[in-house]
């Protein structure tokens, strides 16, 4: 996972000005976050798997949550369980922010014509079969119409395409992603097909400072719970 992950509460809360409000972070892996000396007073961090049943001491707490980049790990196209928890970690009146890659628009793009992105599309042929055992990703594009199904008010999705500037930056996080997925997931199936990948991503990362970029659009969607929550089906 990116440090950026861990590094988005701290941020936020330089951004804030502000020490009054707490600002806790979760990961069901914290070997990337960052010492807690070197996090605000009021940032802290917490082990949590978000698909699991939420501890007692969650529920009802915060008056907003937010979370980004689960795609890849929704599974059977439902985004349901994972939002149901978020929602009961709100407060009465609260607000969800969820960000994503749109998966479905993803694609190759060159900075000119005669570059030849050969092996960083070969790259996403590479995990495609991973990609289509987690099934389809249409959720993102319907994650408006979602929070509404649940009972969340006044639901907005908003799309970003990503501006040229940021294809490299894109670019490198996606294949960092693919990497761990070679170590985590390949390595364990056939450490043969876990290099293989890696090898092609190594060259990936040469064509993609000669103008070789993966894209995807960005998708923000907005909700707040209702003082009285029914949730829906």
């Amino acid at each position: 996972m990116s440090v950026m992950k861990y590094t988005f509460a701290a941020e936020l809360q330089y951004k804030s000005h502000t020490d009054s409000a707490q600002l806790d972070g979760f990961d069901v892996d914290l070997t990337q976050a960052p010492p807690k000396q070197w996090l605000p007073s009021n940032v802290a961090m917490h082990k949590l798997d978000a698909f699991s049943p939420l501890p007692h001491d969650l529920v009802g707490k915060y008056d907003i949550v937010h979370l980004r980049l689960f795609v890849v790990l929704i599974k059977h196209n439902n985004p349901v369980p994972l939002l149901r928890n978020l929602i009961g970690m709100l407060k009465p009146n609260g607000y969800i922010q969820w960000d994503e890659h749109d998966h479905v628009s993803q694609k190759v793009v060159t900075a000119d014509p005669a570059i030849n992105p050969k092996t960083v599309q070969a790259v996403l042929d590479f995990v495609r079969p991973i990609d289509d055992m987690m099934g389809p990703r249409t959720w993102v594009s319907a994650l408006g119409d979602i929070f509404a199904a649940q009972g969340l008010l006044r639901p907005r999705l908003y799309r970003f395409a990503l501006p040229p500037e940021l294809y490299r930056y894109d670019t490198d996080n996606v294949l960092s992603v693919y990497e761990e997925v070679s170590r985590k997931i390949l390595d364990r199936r056939d450490k043969r097909d876990g290099e293989e990948l890696r090898k092609l991503i190594s060259v990936a990362y040469v064509d993609s400072q000669q103008g070789v970029a993966i894209c995807h659009d960005k998708v923000v969607v907005v909700g707040q719970k209702p003082k009285e929550h029914h949730r829906g089906t």
